[in-house]
């Protein structure tokens, strides 16, 4: 046997670790646009760009199962883990740098975050998430904002078919408010896992009477305004009052009351929502209020927000039949002498130009416009003319 049989193919053995991958220019230039997007919206409702660290301590990581971590031990023997999620980590940051802070903190971010996963799925543990958080107002104005920003955020972005389900904490613990508390945790937590005919199992087996058991099925079959309307259990005129000043926000048929939803991270208070495509299995984007979560922090303030799963939007896009909008066309310069070159190029650059000397390996998917160096004042096209560098650059406008 030849004993190079046995060497590992070297694009495997210096491939990134299992769940992280190399992201290649074209996706990375339509993510650079999606951020760019994004961060847009974000800033028009006032939202200022923060940047939490990668690492946090392990034992301060959140709420997110220890068993999703990514951690290690530190030199000096702290358990660090790379961030697992951003929401807990602004809270963190509020704790430390905002406790005192008066009036409203808008704060937004596009930014990584890692989490274990099962080998055998393949799931990437690195994605990018884009999001934002309304810490201090609370109330159907601070949550209608949230739903609008994050609903605005996604057609900018290029996606008009989404919609977004919309369910309140407060509501599903008031329907069940028949049961003793570990017994409506329980049930909670079932409805949390997706499990709805193990969550009604599992309150008729806790001894919820028969009419409350056929409020909370009325409650969980609600669907649209009008449902809604139909529905008198405690809270749900405030959750109406909150969807209208969000559609007043932004306009359009996008808002689907779902009363079943619940968020798998336990820490949400209030209104928590969700984006989805109809033709899509996972949600895009995910947000809702949590007025308790700070407070573990160190930092008793009242907040809202949500996060967009990057990757997650960037697939929807391509889908629904998005591309990216049309960019400047790369030129590629045929060099002629070293001076005339350099000169050739930088006023090429100096007119707005894209302008890359010599043949190129990569082009991210842009366009290419390829000339030839005749002087610093002139190049030459394909087509054999020769035309000034002003000519050249009117002919790609």
């Amino acid at each position: 046997m030849n004993t190079a049989d046995l060497r590992p193919d070297a694009r495997v053995a210096h491939a990134p670790p299992r769940g992280f991958r190399d992201i290649l220019p074209t996706e990375a230039r339509e993510l650079r646009g999606i951020e760019r997007t994004l961060s847009e919206v974000f800033a028009s409702y006032g939202y200022l760009p923060l940047d939490p660290p990668l690492l946090e301590r392990g034992d301060a990581a959140g709420i997110v199962d220890s068993a999703r971590l990514i951690a290690f031990l530190d030199r000096d023997g702290t358990r660090v883990a790379l961030r697992p999620d951003l929401t807990t980590a602004v809270a963190r940051l509020v704790a430390q740098c905002y406790a005192n802070a008066e009036g409203a903190l808008r704060l937004s971010y596009f930014a990584p975050v890692f989490r274990e996963e099962p080998a055998m799925l393949g799931a990437e543990r690195e994605y990018d998430q884009a999001g934002v958080e309304l810490v201090g107002p609370v109330g159907p104005l601070a949550d209608a904002e949230a739903l609008a920003l994050l609903a605005e955020s996604l057609a900018c972005a290029g996606l008009h078919d989404q919609t977004v389900e919309v369910g309140h904490v407060g509501i599903m613990r008031s329907v069940f408010a028949e049961l003793a508390e570990e017994a409506r945790a329980r049930v909670l937590r079932e409805f949390r896992d997706g499990d709805h005919v193990g969550a009604m199992r599992a309150a008729r087996r806790s001894g919820m009477s028969a009419g409350a058991l056929a409020t909370a099925e009325r409650v969980l079959a609600a669907r649209g305004p009008g449902d809604l309307e139909a529905l008198d259990v405690p809270g749900v005129d405030e959750l109406r009052g909150t969807l209208a000043l969000a559609r007043e926000m932004f306009g359009g048929d996008w808002i689907v009351p779902n009363l079943a939803l619940l968020p798998s991270l336990p820490y949400y208070t209030g209104v928590v929502f969700q984006a989805l495509r109809p033709d899509l299995g996972f949600p895009i984007a995910a947000g809702g209020r949590y007025d308790g979560l700070l407070a573990a922090q160190g930092a008793a303030r009242p907040a809202v927000g949500f996060a967009i799963n990057v990757p997650r939007l960037h697939r929807a896009l391509f889908e629904a039949g998005w591309r990216p909008r049309h960019p400047r066309p790369l030129v590629v310069l045929e060099a002629g002498s070293p001076l005339a070159t350099a000169r050739c190029a930088a006023r090429l650059r100096g007119v707005g130009l894209v302008v890359a000397i010599g043949a190129v390996a990569e082009t991210a998917n842009l366009p290419v416009v390829t000339v030839a160096t005749i002087d610093d004042e002139h190049v030459r096209c394909d087509d054999g003319r020769t035309l000034s560098i002003d000519e050249f650059a009117r002919t790609l406008r």
